[in-house]
């Protein structure tokens, strides 16, 4: 049984190795590459079908979802993008209609200006496109450590898809049983489904 500390230490570790890598990627990498991701992500019919979905917004070199977020409402689709609220620590999701509607809020993340929130309940959602920083081969993911996300989708059996560079995908990640798994992978390379 791993300890708690040992757990969290081996977690560290292996964000600290993917995002020191994500840090350096060049920008036009991370267009070309999430352009492919996108294209893998539209072949998947549960995405295809979703009418409201929510995504991410992407920050610190993330799989670049604001182009997807911009694809989808240009496509008359209902996306609901999270805005963290640090009193409560849990996400509050918000539907999007312009993405200038969006500002940087808590740790400089887009989410869009308080008069322009509009509530949607988690019931409503189709999909969910979620964050990571690794996933492994059987749906686990590491976040960035607050806890927001395995909160949230403890409470949602929606479909969940992690967007990944393949570099992020690794052999097997450390859990307790406040982790939340994904459905499906997607990346560069093609999907996992588990």
């Amino acid at each position: 049984m791993i300890v708690e500390k040992d757990l969290t230490q081996q977690k560290q570790i292996i964000r600290d190795e993917i995002e020191s890598r994500r840090k350096r990627l060049p920008k036009e990498w991370i267009a070309s590459t999430s352009r492919m991701i996108f294209d893998r992500l539209n072949d998947i019919s549960e995405f295809r079908d979703a009418r409201t979905l929510h995504c991410y917004v992407a920050w610190r070199n993330e799989v670049d979802t604001q182009v997807l977020i911009k694809r989808l409402l240009n496509s008359g689709r209902r996306v609901v993008v999270p805005v963290v609220d640090r009193e409560s620590h849990s996400l509050i999701h918000s539907e999007v209609r312009d993405f200038a509607d969006l500002q940087p809020g808590a740790f400089g993340i887009l989410e869009p200006m308080k008069d322009r929130r509009r509530p949607v309940e988690i019931s409503e959602l189709d999909l969910i496109v979620v964050p990571g920083v690794a996933f492994d081969r059987i749906g686990n993911r590491i976040g960035y450590g607050g806890g927001y996300y395995d909160n949230f989708l403890k409470h949602t059996p929606t479909t969940k898809i992690g967007l990944a560079y393949d570099f992020q995908i690794v052999e097997r990640i450390p859990t307790n049983a406040r982790d939340e798994r994904v459905d499906m992978v997607v990346s560069e390379q093609g999907v996992l489904r588990f």
